[in-house]
């Protein structure tokens, strides 16, 4: 008996439509990627007879990956736009299956195609000018600026404005982007009274005062049994604002797509 609600032949076939109705967006985006290294090392010779270094270049990839990921619902989707939504939601497949492709072109394809073209083109003109650039911006990128708290973040944000996009209906960028400001500034105000109701309460009075919370080597479940009460609470927090919160944005998400009506 065939499964309505999801079916893996179903998700292929809209996942290659993804790419064929972007396919003028994904060609123009790996142009401009695959060119980008050459422009800067042009403009480098050009300028200053020098070349771009690879810090620059690293914290360039790192910041392109961390754009197209987080604003790639933006770029590849108009599920409740009042026209452009309307083919969507006629599809012939489950809203579960549209949401899971969704959320594969945004999280694997978006920063993926940033990595092998941008990347690829960095890593090719070294291989084959290294008198002219040294080292991989792509390796140095997932050797000192991959982090689990990095990670962790991207994911909240793509989450956030996963919701957002589908939330919205005009002026989604700038809605979200105000509504974003909102929502951190009430949530660090939220944070800060916590902290003061803890610290009145002597929570914090076995902290040192010169002790500093250590935590970027740490997993987000690593507890241990000698944890402070300060520890514990960030600990706490980096679990609700990069894994609970996350998965309630795509329950959101998932509610309005279902319940979107035109």
């Amino acid at each position: 008996m065939n499964n309505n609600i999801f079916q893996f032949n179903r998700v292929g076939k809209l996942f290659r439509r993804t790419f064929q109705q972007n396919s003028k967006t994904f060609l123009n985006n790996t142009l401009v990627l695959a060119g980008l290294p050459i422009l800067f090392l042009l403009i480098a010779r050009l300028t200053s007879n020098e070349v771009p270094s690879l810090l620059f270049r690293s914290n360039f990839l790192a910041f392109t990956v961390g754009v197209i990921f987080i604003f790639s619902p933006f770029f590849y989707y108009f599920y409740n736009h009042p026209k452009k939504g309307l083919s969507e939601v006629m599809l012939p497949a489950s809203v579960l299956e549209k949401f899971v492709v969704m959320q594969m072109v945004c999280m694997i394809s978006a920063p993926l195609m940033v990595l092998v073209f941008l990347g690829g083109s960095d890593a090719l003109i070294t291989a084959l000018f290294p008198k002219y650039q040294d080292g991989y911006a792509i390796a140095h990128f997932f050797n000192n600026r991959l982090t689990t708290d990095g990670v962790l973040l991207a994911f909240l944000s793509l989450q956030a404005l996963f919701f957002a996009n589908l939330f919205f209906v005009r002026r989604k960028i700038l809605k979200s982007i105000a509504s974003f400001l909102v929502i951190n500034f009430l949530i660090s105000i939220i944070i800060l009274v916590i902290i003061k109701v803890m610290e009145s309460r002597g929570y914090f009075d076995a902290v040192s005062c010169n002790m500093s919370v250590q935590l970027n080597d740490r997993g987000p479940f690593e507890f241990y049994a000698g944890d402070n009460a300060l520890t514990m609470f960030v600990m706490t927090l980096r679990i609700f604002m990069g894994i609970v919160l996350p998965i309630l944005f795509m329950i959101g998400s998932y509610r309005l797509m279902k319940t979107n009506r035109y």
